[in-house]
């Protein structure tokens, strides 16, 4: 699992697009009766690769999130259509269709990303052309200005 630190973004070109809604933000609050959910489990297929923001780097806002899908284990080629990304917690929420016009090749390509603060868990699933999955869980954590 990887985790990294962001600061919460204000105005900027996206202001009225969200990747995260505030609401969908509120609906993911832990309060002592929610189980962890089981990470995600690597397999064959894609390599997920969190290129931009680095780890643990504390970023001002606007932020851009880029992510390669490269081939993995089995070597064959990314199938890009079969990305799928939730948004989990208490309930998990499909967030797949907000991301699809990032796409730019095999990367998932976001300037000026909106989120509220708080913390989210997102996990990716992709398969290559031959139905070869993996999957991938990154967490968020945006921090109030």
């Amino acid at each position: 699992m990887l985790s990294f630190v962001f600061l919460s973004l204000t105005a900027g070109a996206v202001t009225d697009k969200w990747l995260i809604t505030p609401l969908e933000s509120q609906i993911q609050v832990r309060d002592g009766s929610y189980t962890e959910p089981v990470a995600a489990a690597e397999g064959p297929g894609p390599e997920i690769v969190l290129k931009n923001p680095k780890m643990f780097k504390k970023l001002l806002s606007p932020i851009d999130i880029f992510i390669a899908f490269e081939p993995g284990k089995s070597g064959k080629p990314v199938d890009m259509e079969t990305l799928k990304v939730t948004l989990i917690g208490f309930i998990d929420i499909n967030i797949t269709d907000r991301l699809r016009e990032y796409i730019r090749g095999t990367n998932l390509d976001i300037q000026e990303a909106k989120l509220p603060s708080g913390e989210h868990r997102l996990r990716m699933r992709i398969k290559d052309v031959d139905g070869n999955p993996n999957e991938r869980d990154i967490v968020v954590t945006v921090l109030k200005k």
